[in-house]
């Protein structure tokens, strides 16, 4: 079955909001979220990966992370509503800056000395996501298509305006991050997860950071 957001899928999202007795505001305001969703997808189909997208695409135009939010709340319920539990997607908390801000702020020239700090302290997970965000054209929110399946391709594919994009993995990192899941005993799967699997979130990545610019004697 297609995974497209129609005028019924959206009416039937409607009606199960008032089934659950939502405000009108609350009905009105995630029905008006979920067609900007569809819009962006521009009439293809929903998938995990262009969820991840519209996430990145939210950031780009500039919203607030609250605003950022309340777009991805709404499509969350719509993918509880369809039983698409699989494309959920997580919230950041607000409050925290975009990618390109956290890149901007480890892409300067003293990030030699974070990489070499965080090694020193033995968080080799922090070091590597350093390395990777300065040399790759990969956004915070698209490291979980870093994986171990895509370190054997030697490429990552990311959905930039509606179309694939590959983006190849520098040699320079290429073999520091197969040795790093190898030692991890990562076997598959996203590259940099917690102890639980999941993706590092952009909120304990940027306090892992403060910390790493205090140990480093570099100023934020």
């Amino acid at each position: 079955m297609s995974k497209n957001i129609t005028k019924n899928r959206i009416l039937d999202f409607t009606v199960s909001l008032q089934i659950q007795h939502r405000s009108p505001n609350t009905i009105t305001s995630y029905t008006t979220n979920i067609q900007k969703l569809e819009l962006f997808l521009n009439g293809a189909e929903l998938s995990k990966e262009r969820m991840l997208a519209y996430k990145c695409w939210l950031s780009e135009q500039g919203f607030k992370q609250r605003t950022i939010n309340a777009y991805l709340a709404a499509a969350n319920q719509f993918c509880d509503v369809m039983g698409w539990q699989e494309m959920k997607v997580v919230l950041d908390p607000v409050g925290q800056g975009d990618s390109r801000e956290t890149q901007k702020q480890i892409s300067s020239s003293s990030y030699k000395k974070l990489v070499y700090t965080a090694l020193q302290n033995d968080k080799e997970r922090l070091a590597m996501m350093i390395q990777v965000l300065c040399h790759m054209d990969l956004r915070f929110c698209e490291l979980e298509k870093l994986t171990v399946e895509s370190l054997k391709e030697g490429a990552v594919w990311v959905i930039r305006k509606h179309h694939d994009k590959k983006i190849v993995i520098p040699d320079i990192i290429l073999e520091d991050l197969r040795t790093y899941v190898a030692h991890e005993q990562i076997l598959s799967g996203i590259v940099f997860r917690t102890s639980k699997g999941s993706p590092v979130d952009r909120s304990n990545f940027r306090k892992d950071i403060k910390k790493l610019c205090v140990l480093a004697g570099i100023e934020e």
